[in-house]
């Protein structure tokens, strides 16, 4: 059984360190499809947003590929903080897996902006107050859409890597 996992928060939420996490514990058989890792393939940098038409049609395009896996987890990393990016412009994937997962970041700005501030390339305070102003949270259109909407209230993510079935109860993980 194929999963796509979408991600779903402000950038510094975590998304990245939760998408590395899954790869470490499961290893084999994870994708990660990262905005960020793609932007500096392209541009040089993740923060150089120059070719985002480019990136985001290789960013579906390797959705699309991996969906082949019978045993696949694919891992959207990008913030998706709208319903629109997170149904609309995934909704081409309905067929192509077999469970459609969203996991949502819901953590305090301050908690954030700190991570933020240790990332490699931080974003701007202005930028990211405006992604918080932007972010929406589930509606009835992602209830629908998504098979499991899963919430990080905080920084454990163990609970949230138990519920996804990816790793024996029991596992030690990372908070």
């Amino acid at each position: 059984m194929n999963k796509l996992i979408i991600l779903s928060g402000v950038p510094g939420s975590g998304k990245s360190y939760f998408s590395n996490t899954i790869k470490k514990i499961k290893g084999s058989h994870v994708y990660i499809v990262s905005s960020d890792a793609l932007r500096k393939e392209i541009t040089g940098s993740q923060s150089n947003l120059t070719q985002e038409e480019l990136m985001w049609k290789i960013f579906y395009s390797l959705a699309r590929t991996y969906s082949l896996d019978p045993n696949g987890v694919v891992i959207l990393d990008a913030t998706h903080i709208s319903t629109y990016l997170r149904v609309e412009k995934n909704r081409e994937f309905r067929d192509l897996y077999d469970k459609i997962i969203l996991v949502m970041w819901n953590i305090d700005k301050q908690i954030v902006s700190n991570q933020n501030l240790q990332r490699e390339y931080p974003i701007p305070p202005e930028a990211l107050e405006k992604f918080f102003e932007k972010f929406e949270q589930p509606n009835d259109v992602d209830r629908e859409f998504f098979d499991k909407i899963l919430m990080v209230n905080n920084s454990d993510i163990a609970p949230i890597i138990r519920e996804l079935q990816l790793t024996p109860p029991n596992d030690n993980m990372p908070n």
